[in-house]
């Protein structure tokens, strides 16, 4: 079994659906999102999308790799 980065995980994440925070730590490990999705556009030149998302009165991103 090839061993997958935390980054390379939640890139193929990002590929597939929205991802909040807590999806991000829950399904690979990821503490910091939004550090993440910024180092991916920086260095790498991705198109990171955002969008504000709020549920039980608290408001935080979700983002997701735009195609």
């Amino acid at each position: 079994m090839k061993c997958q980065t935390m980054e390379s995980r939640l890139l193929a994440l990002l590929g597939t659906r929205w991802v909040t925070p807590i999806v991000a730590l829950r399904e690979v490990g990821c503490l910091s999102l939004s550090q993440r999705c910024g180092e991916f556009r920086r260095e790498l030149g991705l198109p990171i999308a955002d969008k504000w998302v709020k549920r039980k009165g608290k408001r935080f991103k979700a983002y997701r790799l735009a195609a």
